[in-house]
């Protein structure tokens, strides 16, 4: 009996791996999706650099010019300021790029599924679980990788003009928000193709997508303000929790930065802080939050962290069903077909 089943992980770990092994070669076959896949986080990342962030720049600018109390003028000053608004940009860059890219890769399940291959994977003694498992596991692993590495490249371009250093620790702890944040996409993206069937319908569905997903987790803009209903919604999309935990990452260090550069600016004789210096922080704080509001309710970190895996469990179950409904299908064809003979 024991050996029966070491040889059905055995063998269906191979199959597993032979699977995911096919799915890569064909992907690396073709060029034209594989930039295009890494194309989308980085025209997101220019656009943002050459549109959005004068705007992001702007607010800060605005509540500096509002206010009466002593700012520094230096260029270091200056940088603190592009430092924040850089952050907030590319931990919301990172949420929407975890998303459009995984939706992007999803291209190859649904090819196969036009084309007829997977209905031959799944009419072969092949599990369809595994075989729809091996196609999740090719987008989780294509997601993650493509994010790192804009990961990688959202740091360069940070040090690049001297902004700030992550700490080892946060820069660990951000890859794993990443893969946490790949996850969670991948489940819901590869839930959605599942009811799409050919290319053509892919195609405006992903344009949607990379268009308003944005918008819908207040990656491009705080949801403070974002209008009420528009706010109310980010609420239920997995995405807006990843640009949440992102920025607890990516904002702490510029904040702190910007603050004490202040604090500094506004000391009183007796060796305490201005009260219009601690006011003007506070607005600033609030503008750039690091916590989500959740009708009401503030929504913590380690909040964050619990729905993105209830969000994952919750789309592994409906997918886990769906190979299922699949693999009856299949069955019960066989044995119809079986009966006619």
């Amino acid at each position: 009996m024991k050996n029966k089943i070491i040889n059905k992980i055995t063998s269906n770990s191979s199959l597993f791996l032979t699977l995911v092994k096919r799915h890569f070669l064909v992907f690396f076959k073709n060029w034209v999706t594989i930039i295009f896949t890494l194309m989308v986080p980085l025209v997101i990342l220019a656009v943002y650099a050459l549109f959005l962030r004068p705007l992001e720049v702007d607010v800060i600018k605005e509540m500096i010019d509002t206010t009466t109390i002593n700012i520094p003028s230096n260029i270091e000053f200056s940088n603190k300021v592009y430092a924040l608004a850089d952050s907030w940009m590319i931990s919301g860059v990172l949420a929407v790029s975890c998303i459009t890219v995984s939706i992007n890769s999803c291209y190859l399940y649904v090819r196969d599924k036009e084309s007829g291959v997977s209905r031959d994977f799944i009419s072969s003694p092949v599990s369809s679980r595994l075989i729809m498992l091996s196609y999740f596991f090719f987008n989780m692993i294509v997601t993650f990788v493509i994010n790192i590495l804009v990961y990688i490249i959202c740091l360069i371009y940070l040090l690049g003009y001297g902004a700030y250093m992550i700490s080892v620790l946060d820069f660990f702890a951000i890859i794993g928000i990443i893969l946490l944040s790949c996850l969670s996409a991948s489940l819901l993206t590869f839930f959605i193709c599942s009811f799409i069937k050919t290319e053509s319908v892919l195609s405006p569905v992903v344009a949607i997508v990379s268009a308003a997903i944005g918008f819908l987790i207040g990656a491009y803009l705080p949801i403070s303000m974002l209008p009420k209903s528009i706010a109310a919604i980010t609420n239920f999309f997995p995405g807006t929790y990843s640009a949440g935990l992102l920025r607890n990452y990516f904002l702490q260090t510029p904040i702190n930065q910007l603050k004490d550069a202040i604090f500094n600016a506004n000391l009183l004789s007796d060796g305490s802080i201005s009260s219009d210096a601690l006011n003007f922080v506070n607005n600033l704080e609030n503008s750039f939050t690091l916590d989500l509001n959740f009708f009401g309710q503030n929504v913590p970190s380690n909040v964050m962290v619990f729905v993105l895996f209830l969000f994952s469990g919750i789309f592994l179950v409906l997918n886990y069903l769906i190979a299922s409904k699949n693999f009856f299908k299949i069955k019960i064809k066989k044995i119809k077909r079986i009966k006619k003979k």
